[in-house]
């Protein structure tokens, strides 16, 4: 598989999983709810900004998901747009790290989403390198 095969099967996949997040627009708090519980977050906080944050962060990642299908229907044409969002994927990394640890979240969260991201911008810029 060359390179190029390789690039669009790595945003395909990372927005496909960015997609899935447009459940959690639609889903009920009450689901929410059982997943933040699950999760050992203990009980899901009350209020309007918690809902708020939730959907349109949700809302936002599910629409990158969708920007980097777009992304991989041209790898060639889109590579300035490609690298940025490798950059962003490495600057996400220790951020999100931040914010999850802060945040208190499970440690296996915080680790997984800062090394996903670390990992899936590298890729993206390995894979872009030397393309001009």
């Amino acid at each position: 598989m060359n390179r190029h095969r390789l690039l669009v099967w790595l945003l395909r996949l990372a927005g496909a999983i960015e997609i899935l997040a447009f459940i959690s627009v639609v889903m009920p708090r009450s689901w929410m709810e059982i997943s933040h519980e699950w999760l050992g977050m203990g009980t899901m906080p009350e209020g309007p900004l918690v809902m708020f944050m939730i959907r349109q962060a949700s809302y936002a990642y599910g629409m990158h998901g969708v920007s980097l299908w777009i992304l991989a229907s041209d790898v060639v044409r889109f590579r300035p747009l490609i690298v940025f969002n490798g950059v962003a994927f490495l600057l996400a990394a220790p951020v999100f790290f931040l914010i999850d640890y802060t945040s208190g979240v499970p440690l296996w969260w915080t680790i997984f989403d800062s090394l996903a991201c670390g990992a899936t911008g590298a890729a993206l810029l390995l894979l872009t390198r030397g393309d001009s």
